[in-house]
């Protein structure tokens, strides 16, 4: 389907974030917030999008050039071990926006696309110092979404390490959580752990887009 130039120059001028603003405020490519694709799937139904693990810039041009193919919107990721302060990867918190931004504009693709720090790993209390002061950061860079996994805790200390970042974590963006540790060893994360989390989040005025849980899933709504 193509865009009309029209609704294209709406797109940029109401669904990019501050953040995406103020860094790219000469650019045309549409870097969103996950939580406004999250939405536009609801609306849509029965609609899914993927989320491409950007280890490299190759990678991140090649989900480009495909979700622009299918009229998809898309989601760019990379998880902290793989893209934090101590990265291996190449792409990193810090950079993977603006090299999004350089290929959507080099490419021409008018989709959106939300930038998302995957598995943001909080594996006990002590991480969460360095936590408050290393979020802001990743947002400052064009993060615009953002999994707070505290899933290596218990249930109750998972939900208040998000309970605490949460401060942390602009209101437009997009917000996923998890439960039950990626390959853990205590089995599968069950619908009880799940409610726990969400609903004590919710209590709080705190509703993410996506919990991902321990079963071998990605991120479900």
């Amino acid at each position: 389907m193509t865009v009309s130039a029209a609704d294209f120059s709406k797109a940029l001028a109401i669904g990019r974030p501050p953040n995406i603003v103020k860094l790219f405020p000469n650019s045309h490519g549409l870097l969103v917030s996950g939580k406004v694709i999250d939405h536009a799937l609801t609306v849509k139904g029965k609609a899914m999008t993927m989320a491409a693990n950007g280890r490299n810039s190759f990678i991140i041009r090649g989900a480009l050039m495909a979700a622009q193919k299918a009229n998809a919107a898309l989601i760019i990721e990379i998880a902290r071990s793989e893209g934090g302060a101590t990265a291996y990867c190449p792409i990193n918190y810090w950079n993977m926006a603006r090299q999004v931004d350089q290929l959507c504009n080099e490419l021409h693709i008018t989709i959106p696309v939300a930038i998302h720090a995957d598995h943001y790993g909080i594996k006990s209390e002590k991480d969460l110092p360095f936590a408050k002061v290393e979020i802001p950061t990743i947002f400052e860079a064009g993060i615009t979404s953002i999994a707070i996994d505290a899933s290596h805790m218990p249930d109750d200390k998972n939900l208040l390490a998000n309970l605490e970042l949460n401060q942390f974590i602009p209101d437009w963006a997009g917000l996923e959580t998890e439960v039950g540790e990626i390959k853990g060893s205590e089995g599968l994360s069950s619908p009880a752990e799940a409610l726990f989390l969400i609903q004590g989040l919710n209590a709080h005025n705190i509703f993410p887009n996506w919990i991902a849980l321990n079963n071998g899933t990605g991120a479900l709504r």
